[in-house]
């Protein structure tokens, strides 16, 4: 409409200003109940695209799109105030509309697969969707969820070749690679599971034998994950001090359990435990602790620097290992990391080698969401403790090499 203050007159999809540390995802769900009137109960995420920058010669500016594409039956739509007009429209008749820049190049990023999975798949679907916009789990929980949906795959599918399912299994593996694209566990799980499904096809002399196989590799994949994360948790204890305060940042489940198994051995520790904002991780991870009679204190983000020069470790999960050596993580981490280093405290990242990123390693962009993650240098870091035992940054290209090297023998 003519109210609005940029883009008058012309045709866009629901869109709104993203401040400071915001979620793009809650954001766009609030857009769309503003703008449409439609309430979160009323539509579906189908999924998320890679952020795309689009830049406005005439108004000099340079603007960060997220993409979601949403799946909103046939409720009624009650346009506000911003909104003069809407219509359902082919994507492929969009030259023919004055539209906002990229408007074409935005949808193109969630378009991927866009043609209706069959009825029989649906349920697996809604387990995608699930899994895209699990706010609350970490990227270990989030692996092997992955792994689990696509189990159900040969169950739902009404494949009636071996080829027929495993066009299946390839879609929705591409599909959860889609679901979380922050957290190289989804892929490198997911990855390697496909891989052995690939090798198990050409063994099978029938379906049935097909189904059977998958059913026992996801089920193998599965206890391999767990006991991965469990060893690595197992290989950090050595590093924690017998007495002393550790401090740590969001929800790892690697570092709940690490603590937990540190506290069975009689260490006496007192854990230290940021809010962590955006999501407030933080507090679940202190109230677990709390739990398992571990001293904790809670404290604000802003109250770091306050009382870092008491700490004597830091220790955090990770959501993504890149090539060199740095990690992803929740927002805040590197900052932390940074005090820590700058005081002479060592910080020690505990995490499965599944979080190594290939797809960083093989040069493809790895998304990243700014609002909720951040990227820790290597340097900052002392070590990453993995089922392998500790890894110094610098080895990290060397171990993803070899796990390529797996994949493609």
């Amino acid at each position: 409409s003519e109210r609005v203050g940029t883009y008058q007159g012309r045709w866009a999809g629901v869109s709104g200003y993203l401040e400071p540390g915001e979620d793009p995802l809650q954001r766009a769900k609030i857009e769309i109940q503003e703008e449409l009137g439609l309430s979160s109960p009323q539509v579906s995420l189908v999924r998320s695209g890679q952020p795309l920058r689009a830049f406005d010669e005439g108004m000099d500016v340079a603007w960060i799109v997220h993409p979601f594409l949403f799946d909103a039956d046939e409720h009624p739509i009650r346009l506000d105030w911003e909104h003069t007009e809407s219509k359902w429209v082919s994507p492929d008749d969009f030259h023919s509309y004055e539209t906002v820049p990229k408007l074409r190049e935005v949808f193109e990023r969630v378009r991927w697969d866009l043609q209706a999975t069959s009825p029989a798949l649906s349920k697996v679907e809604g387990s995608v969707n699930e899994l895209a916009q699990d706010r609350l789990h970490g990227a270990s929980y989030l692996g092997r969820k992955s792994i689990e949906v696509l189990a159900q795959v040969p169950k739902a599918s009404t494949a009636s070749s071996t080829a027929e399912l495993f066009r299946d299994l390839l879609s929705f593996a591409l599909k959860l690679w889609r679901a979380q694209p922050s957290m190289a566990t989804t892929r490198n799980l997911t990855g390697m599971l496909l891989h052995n499904i690939a090798t198990a096809r050409a063994d099978s002399t029938s379906q049935n034998q097909f189904r059977e196989k998958v059913a026992y590799l996801a089920e193998r994949a599965l206890a391999d994950a767990i006991a991965a994360a469990e060893d690595a948790s197992r290989n950090s204890v050595a590093l924690l001090p017998d007495e002393g305060r550790v401090l740590t940042h969001s929800y790892s489940s690697t570092v709940k359990r690490a603590l937990e198994l540190a506290a069975n051995s009689k260490h006496r520790l007192t854990v230290y435990v940021t809010e962590s904002s955006p999501g407030l991780e933080g507090k679940r991870l202190a109230n677990e602790l709390i739990n398992l009679g571990i001293p904790v204190r809670l404290i604000a983000d802003s109250a770091v620097s306050s009382v870092i020069a008491d700490i004597d470790l830091m220790f955090v999960g990770a959501d993504s290992v890149l090539a060199d050596g740095s990690v992803v993580n929740k927002i805040g981490t590197s900052s932390i990391a940074k005090a820590a280093n700058e005081r002479g405290i060592s910080c020690y990242v505990v995490c499965e080698t599944a979080k190594f990123s290939t797809q960083d390693f093989l040069g493809e962009p790895v998304e990243i969401s700014q609002a909720l993650f951040d990227v820790t240098p290597g340097k900052y870091i002392s070590a990453i403790v993995t089922e392998e035992g500790p890894i110094e940054p610098q080895q990290v290209e060397e171990r993803i090499r070899k796990m390529l090297s797996q994949l493609y023998p």
